[in-house]
């Protein structure tokens, strides 16, 4: 969308650089067209795995 904010503006909105001990990624995404979704899901669980690992 035009008027979205770029992804280093939303990680400062959300406070996320101040996350030191934590893992954090910014995805572009559309639910209704379906892009971006599957490529969020897998760093999601592998982030997961690595953690149970």
């Amino acid at each position: 969308m035009e008027q979205a904010m770029t992804p280093s503006e939303m990680a400062n909105a959300l406070g996320l650089p101040a996350l030191k001990d934590r893992k954090w990624q910014i995805f572009k995404t559309s639910a209704t067209k379906g892009t971006g979704l599957d490529e969020a899901m897998e760093w999601q669980v592998s982030c997961v795995k690595a953690a149970v690992l």
